[in-house]
């Protein structure tokens, strides 16, 4: 079977709608066929780092909105922060992501410079250090630069749906939350040198296929390197997770949810050949090894948890989130057997960033 024509938007329509058993795995092995022949046999991690989940936005979804009075929140120490890149990088995890709730003022955006630059000291003999991902939200333009001077060089910030309507859906009106602000949020990360990566929820209300082969045009109309995408799954303490609204068709079941998700990372393999696509951890609360099938459907970074489990329950974008009980050296070592077991090579010590001189076409500009 031939994968053509997954520029078309009907045709990626129509591959999200498919049920044919026979088809989609086709489909999920040309997948990884594709990722191995653009980026290699093994697959990349990134110690996350849930710095903290104090947050001025108030999105409709999330657990750490500000709205939110259940949660309690907190900000972990220079020294935790520290400790757990120190970890990532013994580990051999080659990279780490320091992820948290948005903020703008300046005792934040001085303290990530701070922590950036402390984290890209420490070397484990010999090396280049850890790659760094940020995935801190809408800053200005100059807060980009300064982060990305002090040794940043990707940075995660997903737009959750591409499509205006369905984007100001599950946002509150306002300009602190506004579409026109994440999109140039998007194009200053690429004008400030990052490797520039966003994403998507999969499964939101009153989404459809139609939307959702959208999102896949738009991460590569503006040129994402990196994408991670995830199932929407309620979280009980949010505007849309009390509500009880209809969700997308075929995504009302677990089993719906998670083979969504497969296809729409499928496809962006075909799509994106040279990305780095994550296999989210919200993929587990779907299914034990939901993580794990992403990977065999073209996903190739796994972002292991690093943070403290002190504070790890407080850190509920969604419901259901695994591993909070975990610690990182447990966590790893689930991980590592997991992919064991399936013959999944990790590539240890790796940045695994797609090539500076790659050629245009493998990342899907064809």
């Amino acid at each position: 079977m031939e994968f053509r024509d997954f520029n078309d938007a009907r045709t990626l329509a129509r591959w999200l709608e498919e049920r044919d058993e026979n088809k989609l795995d086709a489909l999920f092995k040309s997948a990884l066929e594709v990722k191995r022949r653009f980026r290699g046999e093994g697959i990349y991690l990134r110690g996350l780092i849930e710095i903290s989940n104090i947050c001025r936005k108030n999105c409709l979804y999330c657990g750490i909105r500000s709205g939110n009075r259940n949660v309690e929140r907190y900000e972990l120490t220079d020294e935790q922060v520290l400790e757990e890149a120190r970890f990532s990088l013994e580990a051999g995890y080659g990279s780490v992501v320091l992820q948290g709730g948005e903020r703008s003022d300046g005792v934040f955006t001085e303290r990530i410079s701070r922590l950036v630059y402390k984290i890209k000291k420490l070397d484990a003999g010999g090396g280049r250090g850890l790659g760094i991902t940020l995935s801190l939200g809408e800053q200005s333009r100059e807060v980009y630069r300064e982060w990305f001077r002090a040794g940043a060089h990707r940075y995660l910030l997903r737009i959750e749906s591409s499509d205006r309507r369905l984007y100001e859906s599950i946002h509150p009106s306002g300009p602190l939350h506004g579409y026109d602000n994440r999109i140039k949020a998007l194009e200053d990360l690429k004008s400030e040198g990052y490797i520039m990566g966003t994403g998507v929820m999969i499964g939101l209300p009153g989404q459809t296929v139609e939307h959702l082969a959208g999102d896949l045009l738009f991460f590569k109309k503006i040129g994402a390197a990196m994408v991670g995408m995830g199932p929407y799954i309620p979280h009980p303490d949010t505007p849309m997770g009390a509500s009880g609204v209809r969700l997308c068709p075929d995504s009302s079941a677990d089993a719906g949810k998670l083979l969504l998700s497969l296809k729409m990372v499928a496809l962006l393999r075909h799509l994106l050949p040279g990305a780095n696509i994550a296999a989210t951890t919200a993929l587990q609360v779907l299914a034990p090894d939901g993580r794990e099938r992403a990977l065999l459907a073209g996903a190739n970074v796994v972002m292991p948890n690093m943070t403290d489990v002190s504070v790890r329950k407080n850190y509920q974008l969604y419901s259901g989130k695994s591993g909070l009980e975990d610690t990182a050296q447990d966590t790893k070592d689930k991980l590592v057997q997991n992919l064991d077991r399936l013959g999944i090579r990790v590539e240890w010590n790796e940045w695994g960033d797609p090539g500076k001189q790659m050629p245009d076409c493998i990342l899907g500009n064809r």
